[in-house]
């Protein structure tokens, strides 16, 4: 079993790079974890659908198994 630590951060004090995918918290959304990226001023989901809710949070995506 492989386990990794995910480092959440505050979107009021950091954001991700441009167009790197990563985990996005929403807030108040029945499923408040989602894999998305941030662009040109707004957050998207990695199908590209624009965000509609808060995202209060973002992480990096985790790095899967090692084997």
């Amino acid at each position: 079993m492989t386990t990794e630590t995910i480092t959440w951060h505050p979107v009021a004090e950091q954001m991700p790079d441009g167009d790197t995918t990563v985990l996005m918290a929403l807030e108040g959304d029945d499923e408040p974890t989602w894999p998305g990226f941030y662009a040109g001023g707004g957050w998207y989901y990695v199908s590209g659908g624009r965000v509609a809710g808060h995202v209060t949070d973002w992480a990096d995506m985790p790095g899967g198994p090692k084997r």
